[in-house]
């Protein structure tokens, strides 16, 4: 039932596609403005390894900071959803770190963006002391997002289950790729070590 809201009413794979050089990654590897909130942490300009943008120094310009053109203001790649539910967090900028919070998000972004409370996402106050201004970057949201989807909420728990379980690799859980790890390599030098594996 997820999946058919996905490629159906719904409307995610307009841009969260699975042919052609998605390669059934669940994206279409292009740059939209899907109007992720402008979070910036408390610390500021110049002292962290992220670059801010705009007269607050709050904002990210997303693909701008690279090519120079302001009609690039706020894009960003879409993301693969295969393995999702295994993400930290969500949006290049992590304004999300629950999947059903990101999910919805998507399905009123002009009323989402607007209403965008960091604490209440999760997200760690020493990230998120302010927020960038939002009109600017809905001003610019791609057509494909400025429509409300309206799902009921058996609808949306179906969504979310085919997202999150549906689109899971159980082989790529933690507890199975910290078993990959070797104990030592043919060169001799230490092994990596990796967050989670003991």
């Amino acid at each position: 039932r997820g999946a058919l809201l996905f490629f159906g009413e719904a409307r995610c794979v307009e841009c969260h596609q699975v042919g052609g050089r998605s390669n059934e990654m669940f994206s279409d590897f292009k740059l939209h403005v899907a109007g992720v909130p402008q979070i910036a942490p408390f610390f500021g300009t110049g002292t962290s390894n992220m670059i801010y943008d705009g007269p607050g120094r709050d904002e990210d310009f997303g693909l701008e900071q690279i090519s120079g053109n302001p009609a690039d203001r706020y894009m960003f790649r879409t993301s693969p959803l295969r393995n999702v539910a295994l993400q930290a967090a969500f949006f290049h900028n992590g304004a999300f770190v629950k999947l059903e919070d990101a999910l919805r998000y998507h399905l009123d972004v002009v009323e989402s963006a607007r209403d965008y409370d960091a604490a209440r996402a999760g997200v760690a106050m020493d990230l998120t002391s302010r927020l960038g201004p939002i009109e600017p970057v809905l001003e610019r949201l791609d057509p494909k997002l400025s429509t409300p989807v309206e799902l009921s909420s058996a609808e949306f728990a179906d969504l979310l289950a085919f997202v999150r379980d549906g689109l899971l690799d159980p082989r790529a859980r933690k507890e199975v790729l910290c078993r990959l790890v070797p104990d030592a390599v043919p060169s001799g030098l230490s092994t990596l070590e990796f967050e989670g594996c003991d």
